[in-house]
């Protein structure tokens, strides 16, 4: 039996306790409705004891078929094999003929033409289908006997599960069994969203100190701090008599700062129930606006910008290897686009490895001021605007390609500063923790990488002087290397992103062909679709000429653009980032001109809290107050 080497560890223990956990959870998940609630809240209870489940675990660390429990006359619980517990409209999570457990590959003999051989004896192969009446079951099961592909697969069932109505129950459910990717994914959703979820019956049922968690987050996504006081009005006249107690606590965790006075003194008006929480708190302004710097000061917008972040490279000058950090915010206000200095790195980088995945930044290997090649890395909190180390990889290299999936990130192939490296290893976030995946399966020397529905490609490179159009596939599930359709160009130096089913690889350099000699020129960008399988040109008409002078060095989605950093030769001047349009094929620059004076940089982009970013650039003095006279 093959399992990921982390799936041999119990798992961490979670705060949360057994049952109130689950008070909020029959709502997060849809199908949960009078007769869910029971059962959930009956799973709570039983969380502090062993499921009879477990007597399907034997001694050599072997499980048996998923269970399903079942009483007998005595009303004791008996455990007997189920294979299928769906309606026939339910998605089937597990493929017919894939095994609940991963197993090495062995003859099959007679008998149950079902049962597959390993080291503990034969055993029958049953099917697992996940819907919403057994998830939590389901995750209950896989976490106790430490199912670790069982509990990968729930977790896709529940990342497709979340919605205004649910993403609550959810968000606590995968907090209670440390399903941290889904718990990421869950606030995310909350955050973007909140508007639609403060309507639904979950977020009326949320308890006090819930409630109060919810409404203090810095990055819901409302535009106005009115919506969420109107949130918190609907939660109180929901059952006015039991949560009038609660009133006062719960609106201390309200931005009044964000609220406008003549706004409240509409609503005192109209709301008898808006009267009485203004007279019994007292931290609610019903006062003029403060003015200048005054309102600067307490001014905190909610809310969050999808950045551009820049880390670490040379400078265009000296040469020499920086430490910085800026960001961009493209769609914050596309007419008043600056650079925002954030925290500098422990120490300076170049050709090094970033990506941003679950809130935080990460920075890999590279090389230092005196090109010795590193093996550290660094993790950015956005909240606290500071680094933190993490533990080193594996092997040092710089070059080399940084893809994430579900939380793990994966170091592929680079140079050690002796050779290139064809090995690839992957870091998990969480467990902080390195494990060693299988090798690529030939050099790519600055080739370049990205993730698309949960798979990693390398592309192009070179090796020797050759330079190769040849792409793999890597699935982290079955651990093999698959060769897909090749690029129409071969090239090196290039930088690739994966958005949805659709992958794109920018920039990269070649030899010309039609001459001898070694002039080099930029190759055109490509698209990769999941369901065509072909790779198509793109249109880089106003991207950059197709000379030398241009390198391409990041490739940000963000919305339903793509941002390509780097020195971008448009034949009249650089230009530093241009945003290519998914929905039209077409190519903008920013406004205004973003110069910068630093090269080889790596980028990635990084959901920032609005309020973190408004103090930086008041910090930084990039607010002027306009002082009219009278």
């Amino acid at each position: 039996m093959t399992q990921r080497r982390d799936s041999l560890k119990a798992p961490a223990p979670c705060a949360a306790d057994g049952a109130g956990a689950f008070r909020g959870l029959p709502l997060g998940l849809r199908a949960l409705s009078r007769a869910g609630r029971a059962r959930a809240r009956g799973l709570g209870r039983r969380g502090a004891r062993r499921p009879r489940a477990a007597r399907g675990v034997r001694r050599g660390g072997g499980a048996s078929p998923p269970t399903t429990r079942r009483r007998d006359g005595r009303g004791q619980r008996r455990v007997r094999p189920s294979a299928r517990r769906a309606s026939a409209a339910s998605p089937q999570l597990v493929p017919r003929g894939v095994p609940l457990l991963r197993r090495a590959p062995g003859p099959r003999r007679g008998g149950d033409p079902g049962a597959e051989e390993h080291p503990g004896g034969r055993q029958p192969v049953h099917q697992i289908r996940l819907n919403e009446d057994t998830i939590q079951d389901v995750v209950q099961a896989a976490d106790l006997l430490l199912l670790t592909d069982l509990k990968t697969l729930c977790c896709e069932f529940l990342e497709g599960c979340i919605a205004a109505e649910n993403c609550i129950g959810i968000r606590d459910f995968a907090l209670h069994y440390c399903l941290h990717h889904v718990h990421y994914l869950a606030t995310e959703y909350l955050e973007t969203h909140f508007r639609d979820v403060s309507s639904t019956e979950e977020f009326l049922e949320l308890s006090p100190q819930k409630l109060k968690e919810v409404i203090s987050l810095e990055k819901l996504n409302v535009g106005n701090e009115r919506y969420v006081f109107e949130a918190v009005i609907r939660w109180i006249a929901h059952d006015t008599e039991l949560r009038k107690v609660h009133m006062k606590d719960v609106m201390s965790a309200l931005w009044v700062s964000g609220l406008d006075s003549s706004y409240l003194r509409e609503q005192m008006l109209n709301e008898p129930l808006v009267r009485e929480i203004v007279r019994e708190c007292n931290n609610i302004p019903l006062s003029q606006p403060q003015q200048g710097e005054a309102m600067l000061a307490n001014f905190k917008p909610r809310g969050y910008s999808e950045c551009i972040v820049t880390v670490g490279g040379e400078e265009r000058v000296s040469r020499k290897p920086t430490a910085a950090m800026r960001c961009m915010c493209p769609l914050y206000d596309p007419n008043r686009q600056l650079w925002i200095e954030l925290a500098p790195l422990s120490m300076p980088r170049i050709n090094h490895g970033v990506l941003s995945a679950e809130g935080f930044l990460f920075v890999f290997g590279g090389q230092d001021e005196n090109k010795q090649t590193l093996s550290s890395g660094e993790k950015y909190d956005p909240d606290a605007n500071t680094w933190t180390a993490l533990p080193p990889m594996n092997e040092p290299r710089h070059n080399f390609g940084i893809v994430e999936i579900d939380g793990m990130l994966y170091i592929l192939g680079g140079e050690d500063g002796e050779k290139e490296l064809i090995s690839m290893e992957c870091y998990d976030i969480y467990s902080k923790t390195w494990t060693k995946q299988p090798d690529l399966t030939m050099v790519r020397k600055i080739g370049c990488y990205a993730a698309m529905k949960k798979k990693i490609y390398a592309m192009g490179g070179g090796s020797y002087g050759k330079l190769f159009e040849s792409v793999e596939c890597y699935d982290p599930r079955t651990q093999q290397w698959t060769a897909i359709c090749p690029l129409k160009e071969r090239r090196f130096g290039a930088v690739a992103c994966g958005v949805a089913m659709e992958l794109y690889v920018f920039g990269g350099v070649r030899s010309r062909e039609d001459i001898q000699g070694s002039e080099m020129v930029t190759c055109k960008s490509e698209f990769y679709h999941d369901e065509f399988k072909r790779w198509i040109y793109l249109n880089d008409q106003n991207l950059c000429i197709p000379a030398s002078s241009s390198f391409v060095y990041g490739a940000v989605p963000i919305g339903a653009s793509i941002y390509v950093i780097g020195d971008l030769d448009t034949g009249t001047n650089y230009d530093y980032v241009r945003e290519f349009k998914r929905s039209t094929g077409t190519w903008h620059h920013t406004k205004p001109l973003l110069p910068s004076d630093l090269r080889r940089t790596g980028c990635a982009a990084l959901r920032i809290a609005n309020c973190k970013l408004f103090r930086l650039q008041l910090q930084q003095g990039l607010f002027r107050i306009r002082v009219h006279s009278p």
